[in-house]
């Protein structure tokens, strides 16, 4: 039974992968509201995965966003499960929780390839280095690219 269960979550993943995301959301559906077990019982990657279909393809975002956060809240260490919640709130024109669904993402794996994409579709600067001046200001700009010089000798990078 739980190899049934892998083999429609792995098909319901590669449907979203191509842009199915209706079919891979009946998928889920059936794989979660079929299960004999209460939703505590329930893997947290089905959750997680199903809530964010739930979101962007039936519009029911406040269940969408329930259930991407009990997944996080059972394993908060899958960076996709944050990014599947950043994107329904980008979905929700919240951007403000989506970058810091994001950033959160990034605590458990700094290098997630999809949580990167996402902050820099977005565009996303740091914070100015002194964020008492405007970020325009000359000492902003020099002391700026000086953090950006001293980030990436440290990383070894030119």
């Amino acid at each position: 039974m739980a190899s049934e269960h892998e083999e429609l979550f792995n098909k319901a993943l590669k449907l979203i992968e191509t842009g199915k995301t209706r079919e891979a959301l009946e998928i889920l559906r059936k794989l979660v509201e079929n299960m004999p077990s209460s939703i505590y019982e329930i893997e947290a990657r089905y959750l997680s995965y199903y809530g964010y279909l739930t979101g962007i393809v039936s519009h029911n975002y406040k269940r969408g966003i329930e259930l991407c956060n009990e997944a996080i809240k059972r394993e908060f260490f899958h960076p996709d499960f944050y990014l599947n919640l950043g994107r329904l709130y980008l979905d929700v024109n919240n951007r403000n929780m989506a970058v810091k669904t994001f950033y959160k993402g990034l605590k458990v794996d700094k290098k997630d390839k999809g949580l990167l994409k996402e902050i820099n579709k977005l565009g996303i600067r740091k914070r100015p280095v002194f964020p008492f001046w405007d970020r325009q200001h000359t000492i902003n700009k020099i002391a700026g690219k000086m953090r950006e010089l001293f980030y990436r000798q440290s990383k070894g990078e030119k």
